[in-house]
């Protein structure tokens, strides 16, 4: 007579429910007789793994279960591209929004069902509000199981995420729904789900050559008419204009256009935070431009009478709140009209390719023979120099509790010691702001930005990814005790597997620390933004990472040997005093 248990497992292997039995595979995963001259037949999950080779995909970030393990399987089998093991799934979606931003290409990562779809929620609208192309290979449960636990309207839930959803039909279309998944992702530069059911992974289809769609590009165009005739009246008239440069325009003719155009006005040129390191080293760079810019920026800002701003929203942030906008005449070159909704202020927006703009406005303010501005001149230069002199000199710190370090003189004497050529990623904190200011990156790939939705905990994941999309540069992680926390510790672990070089700067005020200040502010007691964290140094040396706690200034210098000395991923703990953060 059976057992309870062997009925037990029988019945959910019937109905579908947790510790069903996965459908029977075929003896073996290789080709199928075929008839001579036909094309052999292979697996679902087999051409799965050959679309992704065909997409050139070098690296796969993902997390078993049920509905992906054989895809991954037959992809780790062709040697074709590395598979990252991740820890949890939404790491996995994070590294491949880290590895899109830092390597130029679309990320990829896989999940299984269900719940690993609800757990990459925020990932996804992160990737969204970012515009970054991402393919997520995920898996779907039986449509008939109507009982399985893990059951997900998914359609609706990426939905809302705002990202993309491609179905994958059958298997004789399983390399053509991929190839729509890399399109789709590519050309609205957002996340798309790839939804890849279980019950379809083992059914064979011919093994044709897998597809892969070109992009189409828009015909690059300047723009022209009424509103360009206006835009050239604009600037031949400046005689003190500033020219911005957003991430639209970070293209390298892009680059050259622009500097060519300001060299032109005799303008100094300044870029949004995503397009931070453009002009680096350029003459009249005056860095950011926005609420993160140095007062010889504001300054410059505050007296120009024009703005001709390329690629860029030109958002909250960026104008800070408009008040770099008013009172002087702002011409908008955008690509398209991505954003619309961010853009504050008045300003005559020009829709066409920033090269070409840039390239044409030279052309016309040659044939009008137009004068340079002079606005870019000895006096600026003598206060750049003098602006860079004082960048290098190492601030001082201010007095913390014992046992805490100032963060700011913390953060420039780790940059010393960080090699130049860096990547930066940034959680998000109230320690961001002087992170962004005091460990400068030299070109805009170097930046990986995770704030795009505002959420603490993205940091490490896409760190992850952007350190296998940047062999031979550091990857730079600032991050906070909360967000370290919320955002997977546990994936220290992949980059001690993976060999990273990887720096983790954690800035550990032992609060969640926005909401800290927002207490203070109120003359409230901040108890319960106070997180009494673990030993951080301790947990990283468990998991293999070297680590360096920083309580006081003489404690940077292990800090800075420990990063000299890195064979793999390493963290700087510094301790924090939540009640006085200095400023920069």
């Amino acid at each position: 007579m059976p057992t309870i248990e062997a009925r037990a497992a029988a019945a959910g292997a019937r109905e579908g429910g947790a510790g069903a039995r996965p459908p029977a595979a075929p003896p073996a995963p290789g080709p199928a007789a075929a008839a001579p001259g036909a094309p052999a037949e292979r697996a679902v999950h087999e051409l799965l793994a050959a679309g992704l080779a065909a997409h050139g995909v070098g690296h796969l970030f993902g997390l078993i279960g049920d509905a992906n393990l054989f895809m991954v399987d037959a992809f780790v089998r062709a040697g074709r591209g590395r598979y990252v093991a991740c820890a949890s799934e939404a790491a996995a979606v994070l590294a491949a929004l880290g590895h899109a931003q830092a390597g130029g290409q679309t990320g990829v990562a896989t999940i299984t069902h269900g719940p690993a779809l609800t757990n990459v929620a925020t990932a996804l609208v992160e990737g969204v509000r970012g515009a970054l192309p991402v393919v997520i290979l995920c898996g779907d449960t039986p449509p008939g199981d109507l009982q399985h636990l893990q059951r997900l309207d998914q359609r609706e839930l990426v939905k809302a995420t705002g990202a993309g959803f491609v179905e994958l039909r059958s298997a004789a279309t399983a390399q053509e729904d991929l190839a729509r998944a890399f399109l789709a992702a590519a050309a609205g530069r957002r996340p798309v789900v790839l939804n890849m059911r279980v019950d379809l992974q083992w059914e064979r289809a011919p093994a044709l050559p897998p597809p892969v769609l070109p992009v189409p590009r828009p015909r690059p165009a300047p723009p022209e008419g009424a509103e360009f005739d206006d835009a050239m009246g604009i600037v031949a008239m400046a005689r003190r204009p500033l020219v911005l440069a957003g991430r639209g325009a970070t293209a390298p003719e892009a680059r050259a256009a622009i500097l060519a155009l300001a060299r032109r006005l005799e303008a100094p040129v300044a870029t949004t935070l995503k397009a931070a390191g453009l002009f680096a080293g350029e003459d009249f760079d005056l860095g950011l431009f926005g609420t993160l810019s140095t007062p010889l920026a504001v300054e410059t800002i505050l007296g120009a009478d024009c703005i001709l701003s390329f690629g860029a929203s030109l958002g909250r942030l960026t104008t800070a709140a408009g008040a770099y906008l008013r009172g002087r005449r702002v011409v908008q070159v955008v690509g398209d009209l991505e954003g619309e909704g961010r853009r504050a202020g008045p300003a005559l927006t020009l829709v066409g390719d920033p090269a070409l703009t840039a390239r044409r406005m030279v052309e016309l303010l040659d044939q009008a023979e137009v004068a340079p501005s002079g606005h870019a001149g000895p006096e600026l230069r003598q206060g750049l120099a003098a602006a860079a002199a004082a960048f290098a000199l190492p601030p001082a710190f201010a007095a913390t509790r014992p046992g805490t370090v100032d963060l700011y003189p913390a953060l420039r004497r780790l940059d010393a010691a960080l090699p130049r050529d860096r990547v930066l990623v940034t959680d998000l904190g109230r320690f961001v702001s002087r992170a962004w200011k005091a460990l400068p990156v030299t070109a805009p790939a170097n930046l990986v930005y995770t704030a795009n939705f505002a959420a603490i905990g993205c940091g490490l994941g896409e760190a992850v990814g952007a350190a296998l999309a940047a062999p031979g540069r550091t990857t730079v992680l600032v991050a906070g005790d909360g967000g370290l926390l919320l955002g997977g510790l546990s994936d220290l672990a992949t980059a001690v597997r993976e060999r990273l070089d990887l720096v983790v700067i954690l800035c550990n005020d032992q609060s969640y620390g926005a909401e800290h200040v927002q207490f203070v502010r109120r003359a409230m007691d901040p108890a319960v933004a106070l997180t009494a964290p673990p030993d951080f140094a301790a947990i990283a040396r468990a998991m293999g990472v070297a680590a360096v706690r920083v309580a006081a200034p003489a404690d940077l210098a292990a800090a800075g040997a420990a990063i000299a000395a890195r064979r793999g991923p390493v963290l700087v703990e510094l301790r924090l005093d939540p009640d006085h953060l200095s400023a920069e």
